[in-house]
């Protein structure tokens, strides 16, 4: 299955036999989509940076309407259960664990806190977290180790962060105070994507930072 950060929240999952692009974001958030095809649509919360549907091309046999509320899903062999976790201003978020190809990725949306034990039990299925660590009004970066650590997922990919260099700018905060609160030292992020198996998982939690592909 491979994995594609766009920047922002967006992330294309693309298996055998179905794609899922999760917070598709508009062209106001400095990142570009350039409209990817997919069968399933998340969101995580109703805020349009997170939330540009029409800026994907659903498949022909593919979901007519995003998948932004708690539950229980399918659609063309892919399996989606939303889980509520805290949201902005005490609202909810929706994080998606999403199982493809036989491997589990747990997207947390605009997570803003600890989620609740039960939620944190079913985040934990995952092989795979792309994880908010950007800082200012969204999650900080020690919580969001905090989070990484319960979790215990074998692959954790950053995501709502400053990517380095040129491009848009977020505001939000660079990788570096995230890698300092996991104790982690990584190479910096050389490709956008990265194809993963069950058996290409490491064996210990590791952060992999990917480019954004849509800078």
């Amino acid at each position: 299955m491979d994995i594609a950060w766009y920047g922002h929240a967006a992330f294309r999952l693309r298996g055998r036999e179905a794609s899922v692009v999760n917070d598709p974001c508009p062209p106001e958030s400095g990142f570009r989509l350039n409209r990817p095809a997919a069968d399933i649509v998340t969101i995580s919360n109703p805020a349009e940076r997170h939330a540009w549907f029409d800026g994907v091309t659903i498949e022909t046999s593919g979901l007519r309407r995003p998948l932004n509320a708690p539950g229980e899903y399918e659609v063309k062999r892919v399996l989606a259960t939303g889980v509520p976790t805290p949201g902005p201003e005490g609202g909810r978020n929706v994080a998606f664990v999403i199982t493809i190809d036989n491997v589990i990725v747990a997207h947390l949306g605009d997570l803003r806190g600890m989620p609740s034990a039960a939620a944190l039990e079913e985040l934990q299925r995952a092989n795979v977290c792309l994880l908010p660590i950007g800082g200012g009004e969204l999650l900080d970066p020690e919580l969001a180790a905090e989070i990484a650590s319960q979790l215990a997922t074998p692959l954790i990919i950053p995501m709502l962060y400053q990517p380095e260099g040129e491009g848009p700018q977020t505001g939000l905060g660079e990788l570096a105070p995230f890698l300092r609160a996991m104790g982690a030292s990584v190479d910096a992020p050389s490709d956008n994507h990265v194809n993963v198996t069950s058996s290409s998982l490491p064996a210990a939690p590791t952060v992999l930072p990917l480019l954004a592909r849509g800078a």
